[in-house]
């Protein structure tokens, strides 16, 4: 939905909330974007209110020039105030062939800015998809911007910046090897390191009775990672495996395990998903993400979906997080967040936390599109 502001301009955009109800009253969250459209380009714009501070506030444009599709978002601290960050991407399609330049620039307030740089990235599709990727100064991967306890992401980092050579990576996909099997590959050089990653993929291993097996090895000068995924015939849900390679010097002793993970596919959209941890430091870096807390080892999700108003779909996760001792089964935190679509373009939120012998929290937002 849009609304006309002045003449021919129409406004669209989003409006989001959360309210913390639960151990105490208070505006946890507010956001609101705005968008219209010049001369072709869509430009909008994100205000981010968290408690009662204007922590973010981000200006995007968007379009195509000839060939070209062009994007540039800028990142202000309405805190300092002052400009952070901006990046953008220009995008060419050709026959068979997609060419993209980024650029990323990082101001003073962020320390250790400035910094810039820009990434080449070529893309063939056919008759074997191909991947180029050369930075100079900067890289394709998240970089973190931080203001007080508030952080923002975005996918390209502008370090070590100067519009050097700084790394190449090379990936292909669907590489046959034998037997039906397909391998994907990644490889990465870097300018102060050489070779810095090396990444296999196979995927569907036949072993037998219409079982297969995934398998992802890793390889860096410091580590070694193996992730493994059966999979059965017939039956919707994985196990994955996550580990390492165990070397004394270049003699391979074996594999240590750091965690397991498997899901359930129940229905369309209802799952059953349980984590468990060995090493949960190792296992969270291998996933690259924050997953515990505390003492805490192994959780137990539930997916849920259905039907909703006005043609929507609702959704609720329960999530339950185990420690090796103390309550009911080692039971230290129970988590639950849904989203509920109530009316045409108006979604409610949940999201409610217990932890064992602590009060209780519970928010409650929405999200209203126009």
């Amino acid at each position: 939905m849009a609304w006309a502001a002045t003449g021919q301009m129409t406004l669209s955009g989003q409006w989001s909330t959360s309210v913390q109800f639960l151990p105490s009253v208070s505006l946890t969250k507010n956001l609101l974007t705005l968008s219209t459209e010049v001369a072709g380009f869509k430009v909008g714009g994100t205000a981010e209110f968290y408690g009662t501070s204007y922590v973010w506030q981000t200006f995007s444009v968007k379009g195509t020039f000839g060939p070209v599709e062009l994007y540039s978002e800028l990142l202000f601290g309405p805190l300092g105030p002052a400009f952070l960050y901006t990046w953008g991407y220009g995008k060419l399609t050709l026959a068979g062939l997609d060419v993209l330049a980024y650029t990323a620039y990082v101001s003073p307030a962020v320390p250790p800015g400035p910094s810039g740089g820009a990434v080449l990235v070529a893309s063939l599709r056919e008759p074997l998809p191909i991947r180029l990727e050369a930075g100079f100064g900067a890289q394709l991967a998240a970089f973190t911007i931080f203001t007080g306890p508030y952080s923002k992401t975005f996918d390209v980092d502008p370090f070590p910046g100067g519009l050097q050579f700084t790394y190449l990576s090379i990936s292909a996909s669907k590489i046959p090897f034998c037997c039906g099997i397909n391998v994907d590959m990644g490889l990465r050089f870097t300018k102060t390191e050489g070779f810095e990653s090396l990444t296999l993929k196979l995927a569907a291993i036949p072993l037998c009775c219409g079982v297969s097996l995934d398998a992802k090895v890793s390889y860096t000068p410091t580590l070694k990672s193996v992730e493994v995924t059966p999979k059965w015939a017939g039956i919707k849900g994985c196990l994955g495996v996550y580990g390492d390679a165990v070397y004394v010097g270049n003699v391979w002793q074996g594999i240590a395990l750091y965690g397991l993970k498997v899901r359930c596919e129940i229905a369309d959209c209802k799952y059953l998903e349980v984590l468990h941890a060995f090493n949960v430091t190792m296992l969270e870096q291998q996933l690259e993400e924050d997953i515990f807390q505390a003492t805490e080892f192994e959780y137990l999700k539930l997916g849920f979906c259905g039907p909703g108003c006005c043609g929507g779909k609702y959704t609720l996760t329960i999530t339950a997080y185990f420690q090796p001792m103390g309550s009911l089964f080692g039971l230290r935190r129970l988590k639950a967040e849904a989203a509920i679509p109530v009316f045409t373009n108006f979604t409610l939120d949940l999201l409610m936390e217990v932890v064992v012998g602590s009060t209780p929290t519970l928010a409650l937002g929405w999200t209203f599109a126009f």
